[in-house]
């Protein structure tokens, strides 16, 4: 076979490979911009199911170990709120103060939803996801899959802390998408709070 037939001949193969390489690695990026995005969406949830657990400690001194509870008490529940007044003399004890009327510390019970999404917590939230609670329990595009939760307590350096854990596997999380063989451990988990450490963090390297 002459050598031009033979460049004749690959060209066609050489193109054929050309678009598969292309089209591989176009779908490499395609698929971590878009995992990228999913992990965002996600973290925002968990953060905003973190604020939630904080205030609900803050009323009932232990974390909740079920949506049911935590969502009644987002929707239905209230919050402490002090109002200060006046400024504590620097020869003074906040308590003398208070005794002396110099000034006033008052308790207000507000609505548990209003108070947990503020306006300065609002600011801090990824805009690009829009708040809603009544979906806070469901792992983004799982067709209402909720996340994995639990809440106890465990003993560090002989005092007993409260925690939490709010879970779900990158299966989850990337679920529709073309994961498999990619660089993420599907079977590992994206979760904030720990069940073995007092945390609040989440593993997403925050």
């Amino acid at each position: 076979m002459k050598t031009k037939q033979i460049a004749l001949i690959l060209i066609p193969i050489n193109l054929i490979l050309a678009y598969f390489v292309y089209n591989s690695i176009n779908s490499e990026v395609e698929f971590q911009k878009l995992a990228k995005l999913r992990i965002a969406e996600n973290v925002q949830q968990l953060k905003d199911i973190r604020a939630i657990q904080v205030a609900y400690k803050s009323k009932y001194q232990g974390f909740s170990n079920n949506f049911d509870s935590l969502m009644l008490f987002l929707n239905t529940d209230s919050i402490a709120v002090i109002k200060s007044e006046g400024e504590t003399p620097d020869s003074l004890t906040e308590l003398q103060a208070l005794e002396a009327g110099i000034i006033s510390r008052d308790t207000a019970y507000v609505d548990a939803k209003p108070q947990i999404f503020n306006a300065d917590y609002m600011a801090t939230r990824n805009k690009q996801y829009p708040l809603s609670s009544n979906q806070l329990r469901y792992i983004p595009y799982t067709n209402q899959k909720e996340w994995a939760i639990d809440a106890g307590s465990i003993e560090k350096g002989e005092v007993v802390v409260q925690v939490f854990e709010v879970s779900a596997t990158y299966k989850d999380v990337l679920i529709g998408l073309d994961a498999e063989n990619k660089k993420y451990d599907l079977a590992s988990s994206l979760r904030v709070g720990s069940m073995s450490e007092a945390s609040l963090n989440g593993n997403w390297g925050e």
